[in-house]
């Protein structure tokens, strides 16, 4: 900005008064400069807007509006530093009252006809998780059966089930639905996909029936020791354990959520990560396996004392029964929907 600045000062100098040939003066050698205000102000505006998109449904009534006044703010910095530098110079031809009224009545008019679109578009659906979630205990029995929704946009569930009224019905919520009368659903139950999970404030969790999924697979996930574990002289216990993912066909990730005394395990140099910690629970290590496997996973966990080490599994599945499939298909064009499958069991060790 400053050679702009030399330039329309000795234009000044030269005609005694300010002109447009001053103003053309400042505005070339200030080329650079705002292209790359432009560009970098666009790509971060792109950059946030994406993200706030992505920071999961902030609980309501405020929720609603967050997303857009930090959206709504970082345009208002974006424009301000972008125009900024030709204000000095263009404020003398552009703040005249006609063109001040012109930007008003075009401002006005955008609000006005914005109010009255939905929302969404095919062009940017609404981020919706559908989860069944099958609680297993052994290899082929199931215990309990579920569907979970959340979503991952500024508006929560209510907004969702409220214009996708074919979903509503095939899932018996009325027009009474609310988050105080509703049955929510545990963080827990979406350990497959942390830490995406940590995207979600408020979930909601309705029965379903569990035959369909036996017609796809006889065995789940299990966990079990395939040797007895060994106690050192330091009194730390090393528990042996195989990991059999059944006859799951599309397995996307194996979570283990292992939560005790572990002090070691055959991971990544026998090194431990750093603990997780989720709504004060105790401290607990994720293991995470991606896809399936044609053998058992074989591996052993230390503990340091004799307490026990529980490990909660969570296998994520891409293959859905036909019921699922058809709930799916009910949501709108509007709703870009993810679905899986998620086989969850707990074992102590």
């Amino acid at each position: 900005m400053l050679p702009a600045w030399i330039f329309f000062s000795l234009s000044i100098k030269s005609s005694d008064h300010q002109s447009l040939r001053s103003a053309v003066f400042y505005v070339i050698p200030l080329i650079p400069c705002l292209t790359y205000s432009v560009y970098f102000g666009g790509f971060l505006t792109q950059f946030l807007i994406e993200k706030m998109g992505m920071m999961g449904a902030v609980p309501p009534p405020y929720g609603y509006y967050v997303p857009d006044v930090v959206v709504a703010a970082t345009v208002g910095v974006v424009t301000g530093w972008c125009v900024g530098p030709l204000i000095p110079v263009c404020s003398h031809w552009l703040a005249r009252f006609s063109i001040l009224q012109l930007l008003l009545h075009v401002s006005v008019l955008a609000l006005a006809l914005s109010s009255q679109f939905f929302p969404y578009s095919n062009a940017a659906p609404k981020r919706v998780v559908f989860q069944h979630t099958l609680v297993t205990t052994d290899v082929n029995r199931i215990v309990d059966s579920s569907y979970e929704f959340s979503v991952v946009d500024s508006n929560s569930l209510l907004f969702l089930f409220k214009y996708a009224p074919e979903v509503a019905n095939e899932l018996h919520i009325g027009q009474e639905l609310s988050f105080e009368t509703a049955n929510m659903s545990n963080r827990e139950t979406w350990m497959g996909i942390f830490p995406v999970s940590l995207l979600f404030s408020q979930s909601l969790k309705f029965p379903a029936r569990s035959d369909g999924i036996l017609k796809h697979y006889r065995y789940f996930p299990h966990l079990s020791n395939y040797k007895p574990h060994t106690v050192s002289s330091d009194k730390s216990r090393r528990v042996y354990l195989e990991f059999y993912l059944g006859d799951l066909k599309e397995v996307w990730v194996a979570v283990l959520n292992i939560t005790g005394p572990l002090s070691s395990w055959s991971f990544a140099d026998n090194m431990l990560p750093a603990s997780e910690t989720v709504d004060g629970g105790p401290p607990s290590y994720i293991l995470r396996l991606s896809g399936n496997s044609q053998r058992n996973w074989t591996f052993w966990l230390e503990a340091s004392s004799s307490d026990d080490l529980r490990v909660e599994v969570a296998v994520v599945d891409q293959v859905l029964d036909d019921e699922a499939k058809r709930l799916k298909s009910l949501f709108p064009e509007w709703a870009d929907v993810i679905a899986y499958s998620s086989f969850m069991s707990s074992y102590i060790f």
